[in-house]
């Protein structure tokens, strides 16, 4: 049976936690092996008890369980719905059910969603903009941050103990030890830029404005409170400057990323001859590998790549057009890291002929990626063109900057 706590980290707030070990991909998409938490957080109000989003549905039965260990669920007012998404909103019937009918707060949008999926919520109050609301007689401050990375998305401040209530921002796939985000750890920080990268990787622009919506607010923040991974604890602008950087495909890592294919040699072949050059040059490498043993993971390239300095790309040709393990991951990089500027290089083998080159580059083109080259060679390239590749490489790395493209 899965785990779940539930703590106290305020007076009157509880953090209800579900430590999710069993989903391997998530969204049926993602490997992640490093597991995930669901956070719900239930609030002691004048009038009530107000509840902060809830837990996947396969879990309801031990979220109405963790509720009881603080309090009758009938004492529930309101549910307060941040993102739609039912791994946050799949407790919701049963909370219904128990609390005997609890209004349910939520964007229109959202409102929408949640009727379609669930059917009739009862009383339901309406949210929009950014304004302040008194719910079961406590004030709270709700601001609309539309697309991270669904447009219904609102955070959710209560000024009485100065915490955020952010859902899917400022997450991180993981099950942490303790219940706080650690700044400190790289592992905690990697899965936290998996997340960014990932699920919303497609809306970084978006991220960027609800982190600047956070600032706007002018309010005095003491936690920031996601519903995946730790709460941040301190400083807001940790968590604000990091994901600032993970949205933007900042460098923080530095070094190289490749990712390659392999079906018989000659592209592993070439990647060698690279990895010397580079290596030459005094330059990092981590490498990601899909052969006839091991599919990579394109969760982990992707998260590398977000933070390195340069990205690298190897296919062979296959039906004349991209590997399909390649075509996955350029569909990938288009969709996940567009706009972000990475200086980005390729390189084709092909035996007899080809239309693969002219596809990578014009999927990094599709992307706003910066080329720095796309080479392709019979077999084995030749000596210049991997020289050529490292040397551009090298200036990408020197610049350890990204203008967006």
């Amino acid at each position: 049976m899965v785990k779940y706590q539930v703590r106290e980290i305020d007076d009157g707030v509880w953090l209800l936690r579900l430590d999710d070990d069993r989903t391997g991909f998530f969204e049926a998409a993602w490997s992640i092996p490093e597991g995930i938490t669901y956070n719900s957080y239930l609030l002691r109000a004048p009038d009530g008890f107000v509840l902060i989003d809830t837990w996947k549905g396969a879990y309801s039965e031990q979220f109405i369980d963790a509720l009881r260990e603080v309090v009758d669920p009938r004492r529930i007012t309101h549910v307060v719905v941040n993102h739609a998404e039912p791994d946050h909103t799949g407790g919701i019937p049963a909370v219904i059910r128990e609390a005997g009918g609890p209004k349910i707060v939520v964007h229109p949008s959202g409102g929408r969603v949640l009727r379609a999926k669930y059917g009739e919520l009862g009383e339901v109050v309406k949210v929009e903009g950014t304004k302040r609301i008194t719910i079961s007689g406590e004030e709270f401050l709700v601001a609309h941050v539309p697309w991270v990375h669904w447009p219904e998305t609102v955070f959710t401040y209560q000024p009485s103990r100065r915490i955020l209530y952010t859902c899917d921002v400022f997450g991180s796939y993981s099950i942490p030890g303790g219940y706080l985000a650690d700044p400190s750890d790289p592992s905690y920080l990697r899965s936290a830029e998996k997340y960014l990268v990932t699920v919303m990787g497609h809306y970084r622009e978006h991220v960027l404005r609800a982190v600047e919506k956070v600032r706007s607010l002018g309010v005095s923040i003491s936690r920031v409170a996601p519903s995946h991974g730790g709460v941040w604890e301190g400083d807001p602008e940790v968590p604000m400057k990091l994901f600032e950087d993970f949205a933007r495909g900042t460098p923080r890592l530095g070094g190289v990323a490749l990712a390659y294919v392999t079906m018989y040699g000659s592209v592993e072949g070439a990647v060698s001859m690279l990895n010397g050059e580079l290596i030459k040059r005094g330059i990092s490498v981590s490498s990601f590998a899909a052969n006839d043993v091991d599919r990579g993971s394109p969760e982990d390239f992707m998260t590398r790549a977000n933070a390195a300095s340069a990205v690298v790309l190897a296919t062979p040709t296959y039906d004349s057009e991209v590997h399909p393990r390649m075509e996955y991951l350029l569909y990938l990089i288009r969709s996940k890291m567009k706009g972000t500027g990475k200086p980005v290089a390729a390189m084709v083998s092909y035996a007899w002929g080809s239309n693969a080159a002219k596809r990578v580059e014009n999927a990094l083109r599709e992307a706003d990626l910066r080329i720095l080259g796309v080479e392709s060679f019979r077999e084995r390239p030749t000596p210049e063109q991997v020289a050529g590749i490292a040397d551009a490489v090298a200036e990408a790395e020197r610049g350890r900057s990204i203008s967006p493209g």
